[in-house]
């Protein structure tokens, strides 16, 4: 709800609850925490909202285990209790969300990638099932492998996320700073070209492995376009 950035979706967000009219029954369960929205994912607190009494009860043997700590607790409820700091936060997340969102999708738009367009969230979803050795999730892996080892940019293989197009990868924009970001995404870029203008067989050996990380970085530093001045023209909209 607090990681819509697009400005036409900021009043949008409908809870699941409010959409089933609270009428979740046993399938339907309501899960937020402080990770996403927060980035807090080490304070370890969430809340779980459900009306299956079985869940439930499993859940409650295992409180004693998994309880927030009173410390802890007290931290996030003056957290909580801030308007003025909850405001501001989100307001300056939405900004930076928006800001991480557009250097990804200049570059995959310049890479001609297909994507799944977002007005919210902290990931996006990309085709590149156009790229792989062959049509399957062997071909997934060797792609994801390629990307990692090369690039150094990790994502999220489809197959882990139970998609049956194999190709698709969920890569998150908003755990690096733009910095970081604007070259992860020039190594990427740089790797696509590769693997369209070479067969796959040439893509696993060969010198342009040991050269290309200098030469993509050496070209985000001279026509980079994650000058952080440009956060000005999204905290302003």
């Amino acid at each position: 709800a607090k990681s819509i950035y697009h400005q036409n979706y900021l009043n949008s967000f409908e809870s699941v609850i409010k959409v089933l009219g609270n009428q979740l029954h046993n399938d339907v369960h309501f899960l937020w925490g402080l990770s996403k929205d927060f980035g807090a994912s080490g304070f370890r607190c969430a809340i779980l909202y459900t009306q299956n009494k079985q869940l439930l009860q499993s859940l409650a043997n295992l409180n004693m285990f998994a309880s927030v700590s009173n410390p802890m607790q007290m931290i996030i409820a003056e957290i909580l209790v801030d308007d003025r700091f909850i405001d501001g936060f989100f307001e300056g997340a939405r900004n930076q969300l928006a800001y991480s969102y557009d250097i990804c999708v200049r570059k995959l738009e310049e890479m001609v990638v297909p994507y799944v367009p977002t007005q919210a969230g902290l990931c996006i979803y990309i085709d590149f099932s156009g790229l792989l050795p062959e049509p399957t999730f062997a071909g997934e892996q060797k792609f994801a492998s390629l990307i990692q080892d090369v690039a150094k940019v990790v994502m999220t293989p489809g197959q882990c996320q139970h998609d049956h197009k194999p190709g698709m990868f969920r890569l998150c924009y908003t755990w690096v700073t733009p910095e970081v970001l604007e070259i992860a995404m020039e190594r990427l870029s740089y790797v696509v070209l590769k693997i369209r203008r070479n067969h796959w067989d040439n893509l696993l050996s060969g010198n342009w492995k040991n050269e290309f990380i200098s030469q993509s970085t050496s070209r985000v530093l001279r026509l980079s376009s994650a000058n952080l001045s440009d956060l000005a023209h999204y905290n302003s909209s």
